[in-house]
């Protein structure tokens, strides 16, 4: 079960760090473009130290882990073309949760919809709806705002949606809309599939005899496996007490939520969810349970794209955009 990306990389010479700047469009996790006409929620609000929702301990731990993310960001990207393209657009798409807790989650509309374990935003209903909103950080530092609009204790998943960013340096300037990179779904599956897995692995180690141990692991991992089928006799649409999708890459807490994607064209077959302390075996929310989910709570109105790109450059500001606020 090899993982690619690890703390002990070598900084890249800078020859390789220029070729990347060259090609960061196609590793940023959300452009920008100018919209043709006003947005329904356009408010921009200033920060200097304060992100809503946060505490000075939750924003602390935040801006650690946005610090880490955006030095290693360069080498991140490299470790993720060395395995293809198709695993730097999972990991673009994919987003870690900024609480100590950990939490790994993954964009699967261009709108800013987020899919992750309905367990990474409570236990309970009461839980997740006192807490449906989180602050979560892509590979690179960028951090937005998500609110869980949909919560299946049974099947063990949730669907947030991007309601703000946190924008340091961008190009984006007046009338804007988001567009974000996102993973596709696959439309069927084998049980039996290669995949690989991007996700966060917690900084506890929960497998040392030493108490307050941490592990070296980067706060994004990506590891390579293969589906390993269902569970005999589960049903798939049940995995509030143990994924019934099995699976081999490597994983560690703080993956619940992370994605499995077939490693032929980069397609979600499920979620990681759970592992089994008797087998060994990872397992996940199967691909079956995420489509019937998504039908149900997903909206379908389209994106327009029919506008274009804003390259109005804003420098020295730390703006939050609030993209959508509504119920």
């Amino acid at each position: 079960m090899p993982r690619k990306l690890r703390s002990g990389r070598k900084e890249l010479p800078a020859s390789k760090v220029d070729g990347l700047s060259l090609q960061d469009e196609m590793h940023e996790p959300v452009r920008f473009i100018a919209s043709a006409s006003t947005p329904a929620e356009p408010a921009i609000v200033r920060s200097l130290s304060r992100l809503p929702g946060l505490n000075e301990s939750e924003l602390r731990i935040l801006r650690k882990k946005q610090n880490r993310l955006r030095q290693s960001d360069f080498l991140t990207t490299e470790a993720t073309l060395d395995v293809s393209r198709h695993a730097t657009r999972a990991l673009i798409s994919t987003l870690i949760f900024a609480q100590h807790e950990a939490g790994t989650a993954v964009c699967i509309d261009s709108r800013g919809w987020i899919l992750t374990c309905a367990h990474c935003f409570g236990e309970t209903p009461e839980e997740w709806k006192a807490e449906r909103l989180k602050w979560l950080l892509y590979y690179n530092g960028l951090a937005v705002q998500v609110e869980c609009r949909a919560w299946d204790e049974r099947r063990d998943l949730a669907l947030a949606k991007i309601v703000r960013i946190e924008i340091f340096d961008e190009r984006c300037r007046g009338s804007v809309t988001p567009i974000f990179a996102c993973v596709p779904i696959a439309e069927s599956m084998s049980t039996s599939s290669p995949i690989f897995c991007i996700g966060q692995p917690g900084a506890d180690d929960l497998e040392s005899v030493s108490p307050r141990k941490k592990t070296a692991y980067d706060l994004v991992e990506l590891s390579q496996g293969r589906l390993c089928g269902m569970v005999a006799g589960a049903d798939p649409q049940d995995n509030s007490d143990i994924g019934a999708l099995k699976h081999n890459a490597w994983t560690y807490w703080g993956h619940s939520g992370a994605p499995l994607l077939r490693r032929s064209d980069g397609a979600l077959l499920g979620l990681h969810s759970s592992w089994d302390d008797a087998t060994a075996m990872r397992h996940g929310v199967p691909l079956i349970a995420i489509r019937a989910f998504l039908k149900e709570h997903l909206p379908t109105e389209p994106v327009d794209l029919t506008v274009s790109e804003a390259r109005e450059d804003v420098r020295g500001n730390l703006d939050i955009i609030v993209i959508d606020s509504s119920d």
